[in-house]
């Protein structure tokens, strides 16, 4: 997926080893894969990683994160069984805002929280 006249400012990237294949824009884990439906993200990927390297992870600040659907602006969001953004339920972890909308799957800009 290409990113299209989306900025983001990351404040702080850390490095991790990677055990998995991460795509770029994913809610990565603490582990260094991707984050499963309703687990805390240690960041999201700029950029596409394989297994075993160490990949950057943009842990602070505003980044672009792929999404699963629909986001409204503003809203919390999630991650997903694939690392993806989702729209935040109740009960879940939420992982950043949306700081755009989309009307299904899409790349948008989120705020990272922590």
């Amino acid at each position: 997926m290409t990113l299209t006249n989306k900025t983001y400012q990351p404040v702080q990237s850390l490095s991790i080893r990677a055990t998995a294949d991460l795509p770029a824009f994913r809610f990565i884990n603490f582990a260094g894969g991707l984050c499963v439906a309703d687990s805390r993200a240690l960041g999201v990927t700029d950029c596409a990683h394989v297994d075993g390297d160490l990949a950057s992870v943009v842990s602070l600040g505003t980044v672009a994160v792929e999404t699963s659907g629909a986001v409204t602006l503003g809203a919390d969001v999630s991650a997903n069984a694939d690392g993806k953004a989702k729209l935040t339920l109740s009960s879940e972890i939420v992982n950043g805002r949306a700081l755009e909308a989309c009307s299904g799957a899409s790349v948008i800009r989120i705020k990272l929280l922590s």
